[in-house]
């Protein structure tokens, strides 16, 4: 389950942000996260309930915001959104590519009150 490893590092910068901005209670916690990460959405949120209770997230709302697979190929420069795990430009036929996105893992926002 990485997605509990991804949470507990995640959640330092959430209480980082917490203490600089002085807030006394986080209400909502939103993620960017890449579909290459694989995250199982209820295992993310189980293990942000399981980190959280007892600090100033417990009981916060968990909202994750998928970033899609974004490659660009390496022959004909084609950038396009990888649909259904085809990893082939759809110009060439290549299957030289770099990725673009897809891997992040973002926090995007903290809302909470001071």
């Amino acid at each position: 389950m990485h997605e509990l490893s991804i949470i507990t590092n995640i959640f330092k910068k959430i209480e980082e942000v917490a203490e600089n901005n002085s807030l006394i209670k986080i209400n909502k916690v939103k993620l960017k996260i890449g579909i290459m990460r694989q995250v199982i959405p209820e295992f993310l949120r189980f293990a942000f309930e399981a980190v959280s209770k007892d600090t100033k997230a417990e009981k916060a709302e968990l909202e994750i915001e998928y970033i899609p697979i974004k490659m660009k190929c390496n022959s004909c420069a084609n950038e396009f959104i990888v649909e259904n795990n085809i990893y082939i430009c759809p110009l060439c036929n290549n299957t030289k590519l770099d990725i673009l996105s897809g891997q992040e893992i973002i926090l995007q926002s903290i809302d909470g009150d001071q």
